[in-house]
């Protein structure tokens, strides 16, 4: 080939690179680069039973080994949490209740359920020294925080599934938050009411009894992780990754007590270690396996909030429940090895 037929392949191979380059740029494939690393992830309290697959996470570097950084904010109270979720300052939120989650997605905020840490309820009933099972309720009045509240409609559903109809054989009262309900069970004021594991124990060892923990009673799922439906759609990669790691941290969590402990300190989680040891035995049966979701426990819930007129009564839960990539992160973790059945 001569010098100048080399100089012609030459040109022509530059501008046939510089063209496709061109076209990469205005057309981008998508990649890693595109999706997030840092997240923040807006928390509702320093709970265990709730943080603890979150906490395990962070302190046994899932999240890092995940490509992700995160960054934890807490949030009192769930409609705050939800209002920083749907503006966009956080990417994900650990929330306590899913009725909130329904009621918003069917009024059109931008917001789903993609996971969940307990299929079960994560309230201890406990009673006055008076109470002492579910058969001295009747007649009596239960402590709740307040009406139309999570602890209200979990405290229902449990009166129902043992024959005790709520207003009729047992009255329901709105007390408040957990140190305002301790004071009415210790003065006399209500029976009994619905306690964290770890408020429960504590009231345990000044001697209020256990009347039933419903993290074993009761199939109704409490703490959830949500996600607006702009993240899923940008950022499906970085929404598998993240659960990804809740997934290793909840299944650490869930078989492996003594070293969940440890990375529930390690991680930043404060309490007494008597408390905290004796209030796990009380949430780990509660714990979900995979982060998989009790439809029909979610189903209950918005049932309820049909009859109650909260929400449309052509509202169904694949509107609010978005488990895709929460699969796709379950199902890569099975090929890795990773995910005990």
């Amino acid at each position: 080939m001569s010098i100048r037929s080399a100089r012609v392949v030459s040109l022509f191979t530059f501008w046939l690179l510089l063209s496709l380059f061109a076209r990469l740029l205005s057309n981008p494939l998508p990649t890693h680069a595109q999706e997030k690393k840092n997240l923040r992830v807006v928390l509702v309290s320093l709970a265990w039973n709730s943080e603890i697959p979150f906490r395990v996470a962070l302190a046994r570097g899932f999240f890092k080994s995940q490509g992700i950084q995160i960054e934890p904010i807490l949030i009192r109270g769930g409609p705050a949490a939800i209002a920083a979720l749907v503006s966009g300052e956080v990417d994900f939120a650990s929330i306590g209740g899913a009725q909130a989650v329904i009621r918003g997605r069917a009024r059109g905020l931008d917001m789903f359920i993609i996971g969940s840490i307990s299929n079960t309820t994560n309230y201890v009933l406990l009673g006055n020294k008076q109470t002492r099972t579910i058969e001295d309720l009747k007649g009596k009045t239960i402590g709740v925080t307040g009406a139309g509240a999570f602890s209200e409609f979990a405290i229902k559903t449990f009166l129902k599934k043992y024959n005790l109809e709520p207003n009729r054989d047992v009255i329901l009262r709105a007390i408040g938050e957990s140190p305002v309900r301790a004071a009415a069970l210790e003065r006399g004021l209500i029976a009994a009411a619905p306690f964290s594991p770890e408020d429960a124990v504590r009231l345990m060892k000044i001697g209020f009894p256990l009347i039933n923990n419903l993290n074993e009673s009761l199939g109704v799922p409490q703490s959830i992780i949500v996600t607006r439906g702009e993240v899923l759609e940008k950022y499906p990669e970085t929404a598998k990754r993240f659960l990804k790691a809740l997934i290793l941290g909840i299944q650490l969590a869930k078989t492996n007590k003594a070293e969940t402990i440890k990375a529930g300190y390690e991680a930043g989680l404060k309490g007494d270690p008597d408390v905290v040891n004796q209030a796990y035995d009380l949430y780990a049966p509660g714990l979900t396996n995979d982060f998989s979701i009790n439809l029909p426990g979610m189903q209950l819930m918005l049932d309820e909030d049909k009859r109650n007129g909260l929400v449309d009564g052509k509202f169904t839960l694949d509107r609010v429940i978005n488990d895709r990539i929460l699969k796709t992160a379950q199902q890569e973790l099975r090929a890795e090895g990773r995910l005990k059945p």
